[in-house]
This record gives C-alpha cells, sequence and structure tokens, in this order.
C-alpha cells in the first residue's frame, strides 16, 4: 500500500519538529516547510493526501493558504492548527477541521486518523 504524504507548514522550528514526530506512528510520508509561499510550492509540485499549517505565519497566512489550495485542489483535506485564526471563516474556505492550541497530541493524531480513512 502506497504511504500517505502529508504536508506541514508552519514558521515556529517546534511545531515543525512536533507535528511529524506526532505523526510517526502512522509512517507517513512527510514533507516541512516554514511558511504558505514554501506550502504552495510544494502543493504544486506533488499531490498530499493532507495539509496541516498554522494560521500565523508571515507571508500568506494559513487562510490565505487554504484558499488558494481550495481553489487549485478542492479535494485535498486541511487542517489549521491555531490559537487565534476566525474558524468559522477557515472552515468556510475549506478547511476539513480545526485544532485549537495548546492542544493535545491524541486530538491531532485521532482527527488525522480520521480525516485520512475517510473515502475521497
Amino acid at each position: 500500500m502506497k504511504k500517505k504524504r502529508v504536508l506541514v507548514a508552519d514558521d515556529a522550528e517546534f511545531m515543525r519538529t512536533l507535528l511529524p514526530e506526532a505523526l510517526r506512528i502512522y509512517d507517513f510520508d512527510i514533507d516541512v516547510v516554514e511558511n504558505g509561499l514554501e506550502a504552495m510550492s510544494h502543493v504544486d509540485k506533488k499531490s498530499y493526501d493532507l495539509i496541516i499549517t498554522d494560521y500565523m505565519m508571515p507571508g500568506m497566512n494559513g487562510l490565505e493558504l487554504t484558499r488558494r489550495i481550495k481553489a487549485k485542489y478542492p479535494h485535498t483535506p486541511i487542517i489549521v492548527v491555531t490559537a487565534i485564526g476566525p474558524v468559522l471563516e477557515l472552515l468556510k474556505c475549506g478547511a476539513t477541521a480545526c485544532i485549537m492550541k495548546p492542544f493535545n497530541i491524541l486530538e491531532l493524531q485521532n482527527t488525522v486518523k480520521r480525516i485520512l480513512s475517510e473515502e475521497r
């Protein structure tokens, strides 16, 4: 079976380390980038089964990233991790789920598992 591909976009080094580590139990193929512009570049080059992005990032925030990805790749699920983001607007723009900081690792793992187990 083909490995699921996940892209993590976050400007905080801690989160770029934590998120892939939390998902290691699933044996995903994970790419990590520092911002929304890098994320769009990656998404345009290869397909992902899931994108996990921070809301507050320099250059392009998670809301704009969600809008751009959904405009080009409407079936790609997106989880936005945020402490202060506009959750309703994120969901209206196509985010599959929002996880509020601080979050529980188990909550993240269960959300990822649920999204990736759904038929697309």
